[in-house]
């Protein structure tokens, strides 16, 4: 398959992945509630092949959250590859998926940690799901964070406005 018909499948299919989710959301939602899906570029995933490091970017994080106003009552995070495959990409270890949370200034005020897996993920897949019901101290961001063997990978935020 070409480069441009893979750039050209990989835009269908979050083109796809969004107005399904959108579509989901708005059929479920009550009048009060907002919800947001999105997605990050993960940093490349990197292999060593006969002593070269080669570095594919075939991987996303997709950040869901629901709430009203400064209210979150659900958050998901995965981690997955952008080539359609169900899987997260290649193999992380160590990894977890972090909220994060900043005012309107950008300064991030609280951090909700992740567990921290400490096995490796072999193209499996990977995410957070977090049905726990937060009010935030200000507007601003709501962030995925998604780190892997000590390093920040990827990062996907909402605004949260008035």
């Amino acid at each position: 398959m070409g480069r441009a018909n893979a750039v050209t499948r990989y835009v269908s299919q979050v083109a796809l992945a969004t107005s399904t989710a959108v579509a989901t959301v708005i059929s479920f939602s009550t009048p009060a509630s907002a919800s947001a899906v999105g997605y990050g570029k993960v940093t490349g995933f990197c292999f060593d092949a006969k002593g070269v490091e080669l570095c594919l970017p075939t991987t996303s994080i997709g950040h869901f959250i629901q709430g009203s106003g400064r209210t979150i009552t659900r958050q998901e995070a995965s981690v997955q590859d952008t080539l359609g495959g169900d899987t997260a990409g290649g193999r992380w270890c160590n990894w977890h998926i972090d909220w994060r949370y900043s005012d309107t200034d950008g300064r991030t005020y609280l951090v909700s940690k992740g567990q921290v897996h400490q096995s490796c993920a072999d193209l499996s897949s990977m995410g957070r799901i977090d049905t726990t019901r937060r009010t935030l101290k200000h507007y601003g961001k709501a962030c995925a964070d998604f780190f892997a063997a000590g390093a920040k990978r990827g990062t996907q935020c909402h605004n949260i406005i008035k």
